[in-house]
């Protein structure tokens, strides 16, 4: 766990792709592999609900740099 919010350089550019095309759909159920929606929700980045992944206010500020 990060004791600061994570930029943009503390993620793999397929974690930002994810992250980014979750930012544009607004909510996704994509197959996108596990332990790489683990990694953005312990970041914060991401939330699993309603059987969907979508971004949280902190994952838009990442995805828009």
């Amino acid at each position: 766990m990060m004791d600061r919010m994570p930029t943009r350089s503390d993620l793999t550019a397929d974690e930002f792709s994810s992250l980014s095309e979750i930012a544009e759909t607004g909510f996704r159920s994509r197959a996108i592999p596990i332990a790489r929606i683990a990694r953005l929700v312990r970041l914060g980045l991401i939330q699993e609900i309603m059987g969907g992944l979508m971004i949280t206010p902190m994952g838009r500020i990442i995805a828009r740099r």
